[in-house]
């Protein structure tokens, strides 16, 4: 799923709502600081951020990014990225610095608003899953092929995480059916809320313990 265009959202309805906070519910028990919907199994232009626990970003605000397009670029930086279901794997992305963007907010309310820095690297990063992209795309061919190996060992399971990750042929059904109910994808768990991340479809949240993007 996050290899294709996700779906624009047309209407604010109740299980919209539903969404969001199962989203953000998996986002902070998994320490996280961005999900994108089609991560959880929703094909849907949605993104949930939340910077708040990183250094000097206190008083950043949590985000809901309906329909997200940046409409503007600056400048270019170098940040460490990476996926918490490509654990081991970490490589510096270049990117614009800071960004324009647009998007619906929780209320539905449209926003425009300038970001940089950090918040800018993950609207960045999060809208990317949104158009079907992963930040490994940015590599070149020589590092990708340094990565063939690890990449391997995930997709065969053979990489021990701190967190559960889910069999990679659990369906789309499946996966939007526990993140509603407050279970991020794949597979059951007796912890309540627990994060669950498909190799497969890479989901990436980033997580706040260290600068780098996880």
């Amino acid at each position: 799923m996050l290899r294709k265009e996700t779906s624009p959202i047309t209407e604010d309805t109740e299980e919209l709502q539903k969404l969001i906070a199962a989203m953000q519910k998996t986002m902070h028990h998994a320490e996280g600081i961005g999900l994108a919907a089609n991560q959880v199994g929703r094909s849907l232009a949605l993104t949930v951020i939340d910077i708040s626990g990183t250094k000097d970003n206190g008083d950043v605000l949590p985000l809901v990014l309906i329909n997200p397009v940046i409409i503007g670029t600056h400048g270019e930086s170098v940040f460490e990225e990476g996926c918490l279901s490509l654990p081991e794997i970490r490589e510096d992305v270049i990117r614009p610095e800071s960004i324009g963007i647009k998007f619906l907010n929780e209320d539905f309310k449209e926003v425009e608003m300038e970001a940089d820095k950090l918040l800018a690297r993950v609207m960045q990063h999060e809208v990317d899953h949104l158009h079907g992209k992963y930040f490994i795309d940015y590599l070149s061919p020589l590092k990708l092929s340094f990565l063939k190996g690890k990449l391997n060992k995930l997709r065969k399971g053979e990489v021990e995480t701190d967190y559960p990750l889910a069999p990679p042929t659990a369906s789309a059904a499946a996966t939007s059916s526990l993140v509603e109910r407050g279970l991020h994808p794949l597979q059951e768990t007796s912890a309540p809320a627990a994060a669950r991340v498909s190799i497969r479809t890479a989901v990436s949240l980033v997580t706040c313990k260290q600068p780098a993007m996880r």
